[in-house]
Formats: structure tokens, sequence, C-alpha cells
């Protein structure tokens, strides 16, 4: 199985999970209904999504991420656009609202046969308590969303019949040892995958990689410098790296 995460409107961005043989390199500007042309079968897209909608403390856009008829009606439109799976912002329990919206999303998306899995974002804070509040956070993902069980557990995205689970580093204080000896015990131990590279001591914890695109230098209005660079060189720095690999 392969999935594609490529970027789009409404905090959306978009993902390709490739075997290390090969990975997604062209037609970045074509619609995501075009990307899984010609791509090995079978191929599944995801797309990050952002949870936060509805929070007073963020932008007003008119709609609230608690909504299940709003998050009924993305799902249907993401559905169409041939989007397999939203991959969601999540903080565990240091984020009380974006983590509401993922419990109300994954029943959803358990409803309208569609699929959510989470993007554990690392706490920024350099307190010293970095690797508790991913222990305390990764419990809570078992007991309410991946666990035997949890509710609406048929919904979260799996790999090779394993939970599929991305981390968004922020400082790097995490000892992620800990975390993998402990998301051992579970029933069925999920898939880690990081962005770009771990730190070397925690390379073994990790059973993939993702990209995130992002211009070599600055932002160009005109959009010349998209990520293309980067891209290359996170596609060719992996090949072989015996990694799961998930193209952008």
């Amino acid at each position: 199985m392969k999935y594609l995460y490529a970027t789009i409107c409404l905090g959306i961005a978009v993902l390709l999970i490739a075997q290390t043989s090969g990975c997604y390199r062209g037609r970045v500007h074509q619609p995501i209904t075009d990307m899984s042309q010609g791509l090995p079968n079978p191929t599944r897209i995801l797309a990050d999504y952002q949870p936060w909608f509805g929070d007073r403390e963020h932008i007003n856009v008119g709609y609230s991420t608690q909504d299940p008829a709003v998050l009924r009606k993305q799902i249907q439109k993401a559905k169409s656009m041939g989007i397999y799976a939203f991959a969601v912002d999540w903080y565990g329990e240091r984020r009380p609202f974006e983590d509401n919206s993922y419990a109300i999303l994954q029943r959803v998306a358990s409803e309208e046969k569609f699929h959510v899995c989470l993007m554990y974002d690392e706490t920024q804070e350099d307190n010293g308590h970095a690797t508790e509040d991913a222990l305390q956070a990764f419990d809570k993902a078992y007991r309410a969303y991946i666990g035997p069980d949890a509710p609406g557990r048929e919904a979260y995205v799996t790999y090779n019949d394993r939970p599929v689970i991305f981390i968004f580093p922020k400082r790097g204080h995490t000892d992620w040892s800990r975390v993998r000896e402990a998301v051992n015990q579970w029933d069925r131990p999920p898939i880690l995958i990081y962005k770009d590279q771990p730190p070397p001591e925690y390379a073994k914890d990790f059973d993939g990689l993702y990209a995130w695109v992002h211009p070599g230098r600055a932002w160009d209005p005109k959009g010349s410098d998209w990520g293309k660079e980067y891209l290359e060189k996170f596609y060719e720095k992996n090949q072989g790296s015996g990694k799961l690999l998930v193209g952008v």
C-alpha cells in the first residue's frame, strides 16, 4: 500500500507513503484527483488537517471543527477529491480543544466510512517534561482512539494492520526510545513516522520518514521556489534507508 500526502487549501497538506523502492516526484500542480494516475496500485492520499477552528484563541473562519455537520461535509468533499484520510495535528491533552475536535472527527469518519490518524506535535517547551508529555499523549491515544476499546477504531489509518502515527518535531527534547518501548506494548505496535530525520540516537525508534514541503530560501510571491530542491534532497538522501518513505 502506498500513500500520497499533498498540500491544498483550508490547512490541508497531502502525502504519499511510498515504499523505499520508489517515491512520487511529478505533477505536483495537478488536481488531487489526477495525482494517483500512473502511480503503483494501491495508492492512498492522506491530507493533513488542522482541528483548531472555532477555538476562541484562534482566527475565526466562520465554522467550528467541533461541528459534526461541518466535519461531515468536509469528509464528503475530501472523498469526492480522492482523499482517503486526514492526518490530524494533535497535541494530546495539552490542547483540549484540538483533542475534542479529533474525537468528534474520528466518530464522524467512522460513520462516513472515512479514515483519520494522528500527527503528534511534540511540545515546544524546554521544561524537561517532553518525554512525559509524549508518554501521556500516546497513552491517551491508545485508550481513546487506537486501542481495542476505542470508539470508532475502525476509522483509524493502518499500514500492514498497524496504526500509523506521524510525529511533528519541535525542540527535540523527547526520549523516543522510551516512547517506542511503551508503544511496543500495544496490541498492535504503531508505525511511527518522523518529519525529515530524527536525531541519530533515535533513528531505530522510527519506522518511516515524511517530507514537509517548504522553499529552499524564502517564499517567492510568484511561487517559483515551491520546495522542489528540498523534496529532491529528501528522496535522494532516504532512498535505500530501509524506512517507509512518505512523499509529498
